[in-house]
């Protein structure tokens, strides 16, 4: 059980994962994780190249994911441990992921290599010393062409996706992060969220839970139980859509089909952003790689061949 919550607690708290490499606070099991990334990595199994997505890993690695068998093969040297906060197609041939500093960060998706683009603007929230606050950089989107970002509170922003530059759009409406990423509470368990920004058949959808996951006694009680919502591009607001699973790390959609990653099982699954409800396609299994991110690979990446 407690296997299995530690991938519940890496994949829900997104945004905190570089805080977890610091031993000073006891954070171990990064570690631990890492090495079952790798290990799950050096025996993956090719996949078929059009079910593929490029992502982002708890273990700071970036890659290719196989949407049927749940794999992940990773690219290039690893990531630095600033980059993170979603993945998205930039406007050329880079991905993009919104740093815990606050920086709009390109990787080269043929060797993995980062560079930073520019700083948004939003709050940095990368160490256990950082001022973490409401603006502090949350999530990237990518839907129908135009990019998104979004704060602690949940407000809504556009993104120039050549300089990092952000433009207010306006509070959505869905709750915010009130408690600092892993921040403890009296019971012992610790304070952890998951997010992501999607688009399908031409709406806006967002996707946010938070728990608090306690390792002594191997359980979590939902905060903000998961919940998929849809966005008014022009105005930010937020409609409830339906409740699902708590424990998503990321959402992507590839080839009309929208695909979660559930950190507490391990599986990739077919998600129904209007209806909540998930359907599994791989099986459960808590040594996969906890997918941090992902964008549609564009082409198939070479590494899955």
């Amino acid at each position: 059980m407690k296997t299995i919550l530690t991938s519940v607690l890496v994949g829900s708290l997104l945004t905190t994962l570089a805080l977890a490499q610091q031993p000073s606070q006891g954070f171990g099991w990064r570690g631990w994780v890492h090495n079952i990334e790798r290990r799950r990595a050096q025996t993956a199994t090719p996949a078929t190249p059009n079910l593929m997505a490029y992502a982002i890993n708890i273990a700071f690695e970036f890659g290719a994911v196989d949407l049927r068998g749940g794999a992940f093969l990773p690219i290039g040297p690893g990531l630095p441990p600033d980059v993170g906060d979603g993945l998205v197609q930039g406007p050329g041939t880079s991905l993009l992921s919104l740093g815990f500093e606050g920086n709009l960060v390109a990787i080269d998706p043929a060797t993995g290599q980062t560079s930073v683009v520019g700083a948004t603007g939003l709050g940095d929230c990368s160490t256990p010393v950082s001022p973490c606050g409401p603006n502090s950089a949350l999530w990237i989107g990518l839907v129908d062409g135009h990019y998104y970002v979004t704060d602690f509170a949940n407000n809504l922003y556009s993104l120039d996706p050549r300089t990092g530059a952000i433009r207010l759009i306006g509070p959505t409406g869905i709750p915010g992060i009130t408690a600092p990423p892993f921040s403890g509470n009296p019971d012992g368990s610790v304070n952890v969220f998951g997010a992501s920004l999607f688009g399908f058949r031409g709406k806006f959808y967002a996707y946010f839970a938070t728990l608090a996951v306690n390792f002594a006694n191997g359980t979590f009680t939902p905060l903000t139980p998961g919940e998929i919502y849809q966005i008014d591009p022009a105005t930010g607001h937020a409609t409830p859509i339906a409740p699902t699973e708590t424990t998503l790390s990321t959402i992507v959609t590839v080839n009309d089909t929208v695909y979660a990653f559930n950190a507490f099982t391990g599986q990739v699954l077919i998600l129904d952003p209007t209806t909540g409800q998930t359907t599994p396609v791989t099986s459960p299994d808590p040594a996969a790689a906890v997918i941090a991110g992902a964008a549609p690979a564009r082409p198939a990446p070479a590494a899955a061949h």
